[in-house]
């Protein structure tokens, strides 16, 4: 097999890794529409699962076996309709091993052709050329928009739990940007999230959020994550002198392959205790005020939480919490005691806090962690969680804030 062929076959299999991984999730995955007015991820499996069958049988097969190509042009949107019908019923795992095994099919024919079969060019049935490299190149670009358009989705929903898992005292909702208030502690609590849309003219929009944060006393940061809107914002910000701060990777897992804990001494609560603000400031090193934000930011979230220690001989050596929402469990401020890290005790609270979210139904789990943190990273890979996307911070800094905001 030539290197090429090889190649562009891998790239095709890119669609059975994604489908395959798609096949774990449930129906309230399954069934959010990647936009709105816009197919569901079933239907788009379904659409895509449909086209691989038609071309397999009136293409593919029939140059195996020597035949003359039933390929012609369809009516693509009866086409479509037929796939969406079908997508509604069949069971979403049936659904998913039929896509696998359709394309798995397309694959291991091709890879078996001659390579002058492979590079033949064929007519089909309204006496169009048909060439299979071309054929694999434009489906593999169709299958990178859909599966582009489906993890959008999936991403998406988990950067809105993320808000929601670590809330801000105050939010502004500002012509589609949520604008997030908390005295000024962490920046996921401190920041503009530039998602939900933008109609304002740019330059004026920044300078009324610069003058929010201005007036309650921070620098104006903002969230770059894939969803920022307008697409520009980054570099606009970049050329305003605002700098680029903490990288961070948003990771997720499936609950049902994550090993089950030790026994350990481990205290759980569903409400924020003294005993665990204590241990949360201490362990990272808060101030009395900061800890304080900590508690009025979680004490009155209505999701279902986690308050976790880890002790050693009565004495605490971990925390951490967890918040549940929609069947997905997000960590947040997994800390080990300086002194007692490279130990296990981190990876063990963590499996303890899964474990409690699975007995709560959650099936899913996902974090965010600082790109360069190489010992967090390292844990998290080991229990299972893989990387989904990435952002970063863009913070005012002093000597760039206007004038008119000094």
């Amino acid at each position: 097999m030539s290197a090429e062929k090889e190649q562009l076959l891998r790239e095709f299999g890119i669609w059975i890794s994604f489908v395959t991984d798609l096949g774990k999730y449930d129906e309230t995955i399954w069934d959010q529409h990647v936009d709105v007015g816009k197919w569901t991820l079933r239907e788009i499996t379904a659409h895509i699962l449909r086209w691989d069958d038609y071309f397999f049988e009136a293409a593919i097969a029939k140059i195996e076996a020597g035949l003359p190509l039933t390929l012609k042009l369809l009516n693509f949107d009866e086409f479509n309709e037929e796939a969406k019908k079908y997508a509604k019923t069949i069971d979403l795992k049936e659904l998913s091993r039929q896509a696998v095994r359709s394309r798995k099919r397309i694959i291991d024919t091709i890879a078996s052709l001659q390579e002058e079969q492979y590079k033949a060019a064929y007519q089909d049935a309204d006496g169009l050329p048909f060439i299979i490299d071309k054929y694999l190149k434009d489906f593999f670009w169709h299958d990178q928009h859909h599966i582009e358009q489906m993890k959008h989705r999936i991403h998406f929903r988990i950067e809105e739990m993320s808000f929601n898992g670590w809330p801000a005292l105050q939010t502004v909702l500002y012509d589609g940007w949520l604008l997030r208030f908390a005295e000024g502690y962490t920046k996921r609590s401190n920041s503009i999230q530039a998602i939900y849309g933008n109609t304002l003219e740019l330059e004026h929009k920044i300078r009324s959020c610069e003058r929010l944060y201005q007036r309650e006393g921070t620098r104006t940061v903002f969230k770059m994550t894939p969803f920022i809107q307008p697409a520009s914002l980054d570099e606009e910000l970049a050329l305003r002198g605002y700098e680029l701060l903490d990288p961070t990777l948003v990771k997720t897992l499936h609950l049902d392959h994550v090993k089950l804990p030790n026994q350990a001494d481990i205290w759980m609560d569903n409400e924020i205790s003294e005993a665990w603000l204590d241990t949360n400031r201490v362990f990272n090193r808060l101030t009395e005020e900061q800890s304080l934000v900590t508690q009025k930011m979680l004490e009155y979230s209505p999701l279902e939480k986690c308050f976790a220690i880890l002790h050693d001989n009565g004495i605490p050596v971990a925390s951490g919490l967890a918040v549940i929402e929609d069947g997905w469990i997000g960590l947040y401020d997994i800390v080990t005691d300086s002194e007692k890290r490279n130990r296990g005790y981190g990876e063990q609270l963590i499996l303890h806090i899964l474990q409690w979210g699975k007995s709560r139904g959650a099936k899913y789990g996902y974090l965010q962690v600082v790109k360069n943190n190489a010992p967090a990273n390292r844990l998290y890979e080991k229990i299972g969680y893989e990387l989904q996307y990435e952002y970063w911070y863009r913070a005012q800094q002093p000597n760039h804030i206007p004038n008119h905001l000094v």
